[in-house]
């Protein structure tokens, strides 16, 4: 019996198991302003529909200028007053937006209710093209077009400047919205209002205004991917976390396959949503987050109770420098961004 149990000893050896969320952009970042125009939209609704973590995020107030529109083209500067100004020019009859020869209505939007509306027009918040019948075509505001350039490939010509230094963003607050819409969550919402009445601009355009400034990051889980280390060694743990470790026995064939093979949780688990939140959170240490994680990756209904032993996290499709005094993150990177010349 003592030799048997001996053998049979041999054959469990332990494994551990680790988790990469991944997590995208489903909509551009808006400003707070912008936002509360756009969760009215059915269309944006249903594109937010599965966000469940969202940033609010600052930097200083970017917009439009000198924006002129002749002969089916868009002239304009993306600036701040801290960054030299982009010269953009956008081909609208090249892009298949309009038609040689199609009229096209430009509307305009401003932060402040001094307009002037002679070309050029100064200090634009966002542009909105229409038909002539009056059918909606597209809006851009200065972080949407550069979301839609670096993401989403839209051709605009430029010149002088770097669309990447408009895309530094100071982080505030991080949240989840798992269990109701992100525009519910959102209204309302106390840390929101008091970002809005306390927090000072940053920026020195003469419209700066803390609602201006103050951009949402919306955020949605798209995959889980796993990574092993059977047997454990103690190579793939990070520094610092404890394992979990998970007993296997050789004889039995299909346990090892079902390890291997099937994921702890499903997609979009709570406990998913619960573990971006804690992560972005502990990584920079907002302002206004009361709770910091300081425990983590050890928190209530994370991945690690699931049975993952340390979590890590992939941002897709998000165009930006997110930082506090505690950590910066740049998701922009060498090689994502080809110029193109405005010859």
């Amino acid at each position: 019996m003592t030799e048997e149990a001996e053998v049979e000893d041999d054959d469990v050896f332990q494994g551990v198991k680790g988790a990469n969320i991944q997590v995208t952009t489903t909509y551009p970042m808006v400003s707070a302003w912008e936002f509360e125009f756009l969760k009215e939209e059915e269309v944006i609704r249903q594109r937010l529909d599965e966000c469940s973590i969202y940033l609010l995020v600052q930097r200083p107030l970017t917009y439009f200028d000198k924006v002129e529109f002749r002969e089916g083209r868009l002239f304009f500067e993306i600036a701040d007053r801290a960054n030299p100004p982009l010269q953009c020019r956008v081909d609208l009859v090249d892009l298949g937006i309009c038609a040689p020869g199609e009229v096209i209505d430009v509307e305009t939007a401003w932060h402040t209710k001094e307009t002037r509306q002679t070309q050029p027009l100064r200090d634009v918040a966002a542009i909105r093209l229409f038909r002539k019948d009056g059918t909606f075509i597209l809006w851009w505001s200065p972080h949407k077009i550069l979301y839609e350039m670096l993401v989403k490939g839209l051709k605009v010509a430029t010149a002088d400047g770097d669309p990447r230094s408009f895309l530094d963003f100071n982080v505030l607050y991080v949240g989840k919205a798992f269990d109701q819409k992100v525009w519910d969550r959102l209204t309302g919402h106390d840390k929101m209002q008091r970002i809005m009445t306390v927090q000072n601009p940053v920026g020195a355009a003469p419209a700066a205004r803390a609602p201006f400034e103050v951009s949402l990051i919306l955020l949605t889980v798209v995959g889980l991917a796993e990574m092993m280390e059977i047997p454990f060694m103690g190579f793939a743990t990070p520094p610092g976390v404890k394992p979990i470790l998970h007993n296997l026995d050789l004889a039995d064939e299909e346990g090892l396959g079902r390890f291997a093979t099937e994921q702890f949780v499903k997609l979009r688990d709570e406990a998913m949503t619960r573990e971006v939140e804690a992560y972005l959170i502990h990584r920079f240490r907002p302002e206004y987050n009361a709770v910091k994680y300081n425990n983590y990756p050890d928190i209530k209904g994370g991945m690690r109770s699931k049975g993952y032993s340390w979590t890590e996290l992939e941002i897709e499709d998000l165009p930006a420098k997110l930082a506090t005094a505690h950590s910066t993150w740049d998701l922009i990177g060498e090689g994502q961004y080809e110029a193109v010349s405005d010859s």
